[in-house]
């Protein structure tokens, strides 16, 4: 019995009300991500910052800076066994060394409102950039006579979508400023599209790699789930 009443004294401290910490005039900072078909690797954080405008009624922006860089030495590859070889070995595996880049970019705005103590109604709109690099073997490569032979290279994609989101969470408050936030949002991608560029010769401005590039629709809605960890003064 002690202990029964030890845990719910402690769940009613946790999760006082946030009407406090509501009020008109009250800042809001926060950073979250979402964790539903993310692996908890790629997790990325986004900051924000809001401002209650009256009292449950809040709005701000959030904006998102990622870039991550991942080096290759060059590989001269292995020997590896080959009944046609003269040797009776072939060599596989072998690279130059290279360079793999991903970054990505966001900004948008959001309106929270709070319909009922700690449950919050959240709209956002936002708009993002992403770079995303990949290492490909055998691309088939055309030069300008049109002659096609295969190279192995740094394929990039490209990726801008328009994001309308809708969605609700509740304020678990931890010493009447500090929360944590558990949210579930629909994510309606009004307008995106991924884009895999064709190669071009730096010098000659002509297409050397693949015949041309490839454009990839992303508009769809989709249901996601994260957490926010916000502050409130």
């Amino acid at each position: 019995m002690k202990k029964f009443i030890l845990m719910f004294a402690t769940l009613c401290l946790i999760t006082f009300s946030a009407n406090s910490q509501t009020k008109k005039g009250t800042v809001l900072l926060g950073a979250g991500s979402q964790f539903s078909e993310t692996e908890w690797t790629d997790w990325s954080i986004t900051p924000r910052v809001g401002y209650f405008i009256q009292d449950g009624l809040a709005i701000g922006a959030e904006i998102h800076f990622d870039t991550d860089d991942e080096y290759f030495p060059a590989f001269a590859g292995y020997l590896t066994p080959s009944a046609t070889s003269p040797s009776g070995f072939v060599v596989t595996g072998e690279h130059a060394d290279y360079t793999l880049t991903n970054n990505a970019r966001m900004f948008g705005v959001f309106a929270r409102y709070y319909a009922a103590r700690n449950l919050f109604m959240e709209v956002s709109l936002n708009s993002g950039t992403t770079q995303t690099e990949r290492w490909a073997e055998d691309v088939p490569v055309f030069d300008i006579n049109g002659n096609v032979s295969e190279e192995d290279m740094v394929l990039q994609t490209r990726t801008q979508s328009s994001h309308v989101r809708f969605g609700m969470g509740y304020t678990l408050v931890w010493r009447e400023h500090f929360a944590v936030e558990p949210f579930v949002h629909l994510d309606l991608i009004v307008d995106g599209e991924a884009v895999t560029p064709a190669q071009e010769d730096p010098i000659l401005g002509t297409t050397v790699g693949m015949m041309g590039s490839e454009t990839t629709d992303l508009s769809g809605s989709e249901f996601i789930a994260g957490i926010n960890f916000s502050l409130f003064f």
